[in-house]
This record gives C-alpha cells, structure tokens and sequence, in this order.
C-alpha cells in the first residue's frame, strides 16, 4: 500500500502515522492566485466558482475526499487531471492461485525370511532351531547342500515372508502461471487542489468532481476497527496493504500394503544342479517346515517365491490447509460505489 498525505487544510487535516508528506497545497486568494494572469479580471470570475463539486467537512476519524477508483489490477488508470495525485494504493481480492502436488506410493515388496534355521527333530519342534547361513539359497541360487544345512535327521525350518512398507512420491503440481500482480483487484485513491470560500455555503469545500466512469467521491478511515459510513458517502469499500499467505500442503503417506501375498518355495533335489527334485517347502504368512526323506541326503537346495503379490498402499496427503489472510485494512466510504462497471 502507498499513501501520501497532502496538506490540503480540510482535504487532509492530519498526515496520519506513518505517512510520507510527499506534496504540499499552498492556498491562495483569488487576487495573489491571479496577479500573474495575462487576464487577471478574467482570471477572478473563473476563481469565484467551483469547477468541481461542494462538499461538507470530513467527519472526525476520517480522510479526503478523494477520488477512488476500484477494479482489475490490469485495469488500473492514471488519475484524472483535476486530481493528478496518486494518495494511497490498496488492494481488494487477491490472484495467487496454489496447488498441492499430487501424493502417490511406490510399490512394496515381498521380502526373503532374514535366515534359515535347521532344527534338531524330524518335524521343526525339538530344542531352538539353529540359524544357517543360507544367504545364497534364499536369493535363488542352486547351493550344493551339506551336513551343515540338511540330513536325513533333522528337518528345516524357513522364517515368514514380509512386506516392504510402500515409500512416499509426488506428482509435481503445474507451474503456474506468470502474474502480473498477486492482486486480481485492486483501488487507487487521487487528490487534486481543494478551494475554500468558493461554495454557496461557506462550510462546504471545494474538490475535484468524479469526471470519470469509474472514479467516486470518497472518505478514508485508515486502520482496523468496525466503521459506519456517514450519510453523504454511504457505499463502503475495504481495501488492503498487503496479504499474508498461511496456506500449505500436508505431508504425503502412504498407508500399509493391502492385498498383500508372499509365499516362498524352498525346493531339495537329489544332484547338485537342481535338476531331480526331492522335498519342497512353503513358507507364507507362518514359517514352513521342510522334513527330510529318511535314507536320502539331499545334493542340492535352491528357495523360489511360489506367490510374489505384495499388493498396493493408498497415498494420503497432498491437501491445501490454511488460507490468505489480508492485512492492513482501510476503509473507504464513497458517494457511489467505485468501479461498478468492472466487476
């Protein structure tokens, strides 16, 4: 928001906090304005009339008149000729569209049991089973079994399948697009020379006439604070500084894998390439058993996932919380209501 505060006797009375004096209004007699005219007669019967409008004094807490004009950003003019003073600027709606990135989840994973253990009993329920190191079998590779791994006295047992959770992805949002201002709308407030003892009444000063479609006769109250408009100017309009922007997107995450099923093989043969089968094993949501064949030593064991559908997450996040809050609020009150043909 800019405002400038001029001197203008009733136009301005007070410069209010924080405002730059950027012009001063020096007020004349008809005589000392027109003592340099080439016409000085003619000169003092154009003086002793108003060419603008005759207003009453600005009510206490108030600024102006001035001229206000209310529209699109876009739009905005320069300010009349009788009023050639840009006053204040200020803002109404603002134009900063924001979009959430779109939140999507990688896919989870059926995961190998972390070991396999070789049990003392035929059936997997003697003493605490011993971990193997069965690292290559469990990756799907044909291993050469010896005793260590299997016999025909104790059986094997090969730990659950998991499910990797699902990792968090975005979709980038568009770009958006270049603005020429935050501001959809926006108000432009003019102020030109104001005369007194020119009116009929001599209460009444004289300003600068709406001459234009889209500019009104108005009054400012700057600041917070619930304001009534006095009766000659009975249109309000709230105009505004500046915006701060509280809006965000809440994280993204991804929910447990659903319609999930991992089961794994772990497969013994006869020779050492894999090729004869022997035993076979499942192991899915509980741990598999794997029994020896009495009398037979197996030569060779590989594992391979029998089921491998780790199934799917469903990504939550990616919502726009918080909103726009506008700052600095001023409040004008206006004749009629300015910019009421650029809505």
């Amino acid at each position: 928001m800019k405002r400038t505060c001029l001197a203008l006797a009733l136009l301005f009375a007070a410069c209010l906090e924080g405002c730059d004096l950027t012009s001063t209004v020096v007020y004349e007699t008809c005589a000392e304005q027109c003592s340099t005219a080439l016409d000085p007669d003619a000169c003092i019967a154009r003086c002793g009339t108003c060419p603008g409008q005759c207003v009453n004094p600005t009510p206490e807490g108030f600024d102006g008149p001035a001229l206000l004009w209310v529209g699109r950003t876009v739009d905005e003019p320069q300010c009349p000729e009788s009023a050639a003073t840009t006053v204040y600027t200020g803002y109404e709606t603002p134009d900063d569209p924001m979009e959430c990135s779109r939140c999507l989840c990688g896919e989870p994973a059926c995961a190998l049991p972390d070991e396999l253990r070789a049990a003392t009993s035929m059936r997997c329920d003697g003493s605490m089973p011993v971990p193997l190191d069965a690292r290559d079998i469990l990756n799907g590779a044909c291993v050469p079994a010896n005793e260590a791994l299997v016999s025909d006295r104790k059986s094997l047992l090969l730990g659950s399948p998991t499910v990797t959770p699902c990792e968090p992805m975005i979709e980038l949002a568009p770009v958006p697009r270049i603005l020429f201002s935050r501001w959809y709308r926006s108000g432009k407030a003019c102020a030109g020379l104001a005369r007194e003892g020119v009116c009929a009444s001599p209460s009444k000063t004289c300003v600068p006439a709406e001459q234009m479609q889209d500019f009104s006769q108005c009054i400012m109250h700057v600041g917070e604070g619930e304001v009534t408009c006095p009766q000659d100017y009975p249109e309000q309009v709230v105009l505004y500084d500046g915006m701060k922007d509280e809006r965000r997107c809440t994280p993204c995450e991804c929910g447990p894998p659903t319609g999930s099923e991992c089961s794994l093989m772990l497969l013994s043969y006869r020779d050492g390439a894999c090729s004869d089968l022997l035993t076979a094993g499942v192991s899915s949501k509980d741990p598999g058993c794997i029994a020896p064949t009495p009398g037979v030593q197996p030569k060779s064991m590989k594992a391979i996932w029998h089921v491998n559908e780790p199934g799917s997450c469903e990504p939550s996040g990616g919502e726009l919380k918080g909103e726009i809050v506008l700052t600095g609020p001023s409040t004008f009150c206006c004749q009629t209501r300015p910019g009421r043909n650029s809505y």
